[in-house]
């Protein structure tokens, strides 16, 4: 496994999110979007606390047809039933991912800005160039 926090191979535990952060994110901007690939498996929610990341294809507007790289917050669970710290960034209505689905999305322009845990990145692999979004709200887009 790859963690797009540098070329780090493995796991790393990195600090959780910044203390008082807004629950308005700067730059944050709304997609659609087809989930293309889940790489890999995703780790166990008992482990530690991650940010698992996903490709996607725009569908519409300004980005269409773009590949954009998604990191979801611990996305085995289902997104309204998150309840721990990161409970007021991440929102929305999906229960779970599932390739091929449309996906309309709310997205922070900087992991960083929300996240600084560990994130899952098996992608970085074959693209390291490409940013790195972080998911505030998903829900299934109708198509």
């Amino acid at each position: 496994m790859r963690l797009l926090l540098g070329a780090v191979t493995g796991l790393a535990l990195l600090a959780a999110p910044a203390a008082g952060q807004a629950k308005k994110i700067k730059g944050a901007f709304e997609v659609t979007a087809k989930l293309v690939k889940i790489p890999g498996k995703m780790p166990p929610d008992e482990l530690y606390d991650y940010a698992f990341v996903m490709k996607y294809e725009v569908v519409g507007g300004k980005l269409d047809k773009q590949t954009l790289y998604v990191a979801h917050y611990k996305p085995r669970q289902p997104r309204d039933k998150i309840t721990d710290k990161m409970k007021k960034h991440v929102k929305g209505s999906l229960k779970r991912f599932t390739e091929g689905e449309l996906h309309k999305m709310l997205l922070a322009p900087k992991i960083k800005k929300v996240w600084r845990g560990a994130v899952v990145d098996e992608l970085f692999a074959t693209d390291r160039k490409s940013p790195r979004y972080f998911c505030l709200r998903v829900d299934l887009a109708k198509k």
